[in-house]
């Protein structure tokens, strides 16, 4: 029986009462603006970024409120998703991107959330749109979407490797890349941003590709703590490196074949064997090796990780192949000579006198650049069978044919890289589409 009088239990209650609040106290406190602080609940939420300070910008009327104020926010989210899907399909754009907005703010975290949405505003919206300043409003909004997540989700290399493909592939290889590179520099809407670019995706008015590789070295600073899940390592490290390279051919496809050019191959050519070349690459049982690595460099590395060299030498050729290494290399090393430049250049002028109408013209500056380009496939072997090389060399002979054909002549049975023509005969249905779409069908 209890002996206990009912003031003293009461006592007993809140004696209770009090210690179990220490430990409530302890979880619970909220936290301030400063790092640390808060109860350890708080603390966890900074560590692992999962809090949440808003519900975002929802209807309070709407049906979407009434589940998050009873706790489902997830079956919220899901109705959200199914607005954004209807509103995209009847081309409500301003309510897509507000839709998209308050999506965000209910799934902060869910990292597929900011790259559907990001993926969706600058390829598929911007698509929708007939001027190429609209389109580029769009592909804009895209990359300030990723780049919010990227800043909110600070732990997944994903995000970042989105912003910076946007940045790079997107602005730099879509059909109005010509376009798109001028606008980032100088936007379309001069009123607002005073003949300059806009600031949130390019504060420093730099070229797409070096801004894309700022991204894509962040990008792999996070990967060195977190796992990406896109592609192979080896193929996502390399991408910092291969944006010199991006940088330096825009700047032959735009006709700048100066000083500025050959500097920009140079720099490219340094980034790839000095940068990515000597990036430490894992294999199973964290086997550590890198592509450019000498004869001595291996037995160093097989001393040090306990193995074979012909094992660190599978492994290097393993990755050479995978990344396309030994290409690239060749690339910017014969892009940064005089004798490469000279044929690029004679083959872009080619081109504009093709445009331009002055066939003759073009005719005798395509055969220049042919021949120049057959010396540079010969110095260096490894061009012969790569495809943007080959590419390269079979678009000039098709351009030099077609105008033979324009003008009712017959094309002379010999002429520079004839023997690439031959080798390559059967990619030229690949190849015509887009070819088509360049100079007109014949």
């Amino acid at each position: 029986m209890n002996k206990m009088s009912s003031q003293q239990r009461k006592i007993a209650y809140l004696i209770a009462i009090a210690v179990l609040m220490v430990p409530i106290i302890w979880l619970g406190m909220p936290s301030s603006e400063e790092e640390e602080s808060g109860g350890r609940l708080a603390q966890l939420r900074q560590e692992y970024d999962l809090g949440r300070s808003d519900i975002g910008d929802v209807d309070p009327t709407s049906a979407t409120m009434n589940l998050i104020l009873l706790g489902m926010r997830g079956v919220a989210a899901n109705l959200m998703w199914m607005q954004l899907e209807d509103q995209k399909d009847h081309k409500d754009w301003a309510r897509m991107r507000a839709t998209t907005d308050a999506i965000i703010k209910l799934q902060p975290h869910f990292m597929e959330v900011w790259r559907y949405n990001a993926w969706n505003l600058a390829y598929n919206v911007s698509a929708e749109w007939d001027a190429v300043e609209d389109r580029y409003f769009w592909v804009k909004e895209g990359a300030k979407f990723q780049m919010l997540g990227s800043h909110r989700n600070n732990k997944y290399p994903e995000m970042c490797f989105d912003t910076g493909r946007i940045l790079g592939q997107k602005i730099g290889m879509s059909d109005e890349w010509r376009y798109y590179r001028k606008y980032f520099k100088v936007d379309p809407d001069t009123e607002r941003y005073d003949d300059g670019p806009d600031g949130e995706i390019n504060p420093t008015g730099q070229d797409n590709y070096l801004a894309a590789q700022k991204w894509y070295q962040d990008a792999n600073e996070r990967e060195e703590k977190i796992d990406q899940h896109i592609m192979a390592r080896p193929l996502f490290r390399a991408y910092p490196f291969r944006c010199q390279i991006d940088y330096a051919n825009a700047l032959h496809r735009e006709g700048t074949f100066d000083e500025v050019a050959r500097i920009a191959w140079e720099q490219a050519f340094r980034d790839w064997t000095q940068g990515f070349g000597k990036e430490l690459l894992y294999a199973w049982d964290n086997v550590e090796f890198y592509l450019e690595a000498s004869p001595e460099d291996v037995k160093a590395l097989a001393k040090r990780n306990g193995v074979e060299e012909e094992l660190i030498n599978r492994l290097i050729e393993s990755q050479i192949k995978t990344t396309n290494y030994r290409y690239w290399r060749v690339l910017a090393f014969s892009e940064s000579k005089p004798e490469t430049a000279a044929a690029h250049r004679d083959l872009y002028n080619g081109e504009q006198a093709f445009k331009s109408g002055d066939f003759t013209k073009a005719q005798k500056l395509i055969f220049d650049g042919m021949t120049k380009y057959e010396k540079v496939m010969n110095d260096h072997p490894t061009l012969k069978i790569e495809n943007l090389a080959v590419e390269t060399g079979m678009w000039s002979i098709m351009l030099w044919q077609k105008i033979y054909q324009l003008n009712n002549k017959t094309v002379p049975e010999e002429y520079p890289l004839k023997w690439l023509w031959v080798k390559e005969i059967k990619r030229v249905p690949e190849l015509q589409f887009n070819f088509n779409r360049e100079f007109g069908s014949s």
